[in-house]
């Protein structure tokens, strides 16, 4: 066994051996600069969503917000298409500071209905912190007649995100881009 394997398999003892270093997915415990974190006791689900589930939203910009019950891996996600239509989207989405509601950026056009499927495609995607997939699930919404979001500002008014939960990933953090 290298040394790093040992190391881990001792950190791993120590924190079930040990009452105080018990936790769950949202709670990691730092070892030496090294994070434990133990499975949640149940699988991440969703509690919310943007648009609601069969609500009627505006169409144009859009931006799709999905809440899970736990901290979530910001590198896994899988949105797909039910059986209605699927809108126009970025390819990638972005978790939010909470680590919990993945938004994404979208476009749907008037008088549409939608249907967006998490985790259907049965490998990888939406994960909390430990690995542990979260179940899959559905929503379906429609646009109205109405005149058109056109811009982010209003989609992100319209799903209740504040001025910093903005669903574009920068490549670079803010604070390094305004010091250049």
């Amino acid at each position: 066994m290298n040394r790093f394997r040992t190391f881990a398999v001792l950190a791993l003892s120590a924190a079930a051996a040990t009452p105080a270093l018990a936790q769950t997915a949202s709670s990691p415990t730092r070892l030496s600069g090294v994070t434990v974190m133990a499975p949640a006791p149940t699988l991440p689900k969703v509690v919310s969503t943007f648009p609601e589930e069969g609500k009627s939203v505006t169409p144009g910009a859009l931006i799709l917000k999905v809440t899970f019950d736990q901290k979530m891996d910001p590198g896994g996600w899988d949105f797909g298409k039910g059986p209605q239509a699927y809108p126009d989207c970025l390819d990638r989405p972005r978790l939010e500071p909470d680590e919990k509601t993945f938004v994404l950026l979208c476009t749907a056009g008037p008088e549409s209905h939608f249907s967006i499927t998490l985790n259907s495609s049965g490998k990888g995607g939406f994960e909390n912190g430990a690995g542990q997939r979260a179940q899959p699930a559905a929503f379906n919404f429609v646009t109205d007649d109405g005149k058109s979001l056109a811009t982010i500002a209003d989609a992100m008014k319209a799903a209740g995100l504040k001025a910093d939960e903005g669903p574009v990933m920068d490549v670079k953090p803010a604070a390094v881009a305004a010091a250049q």
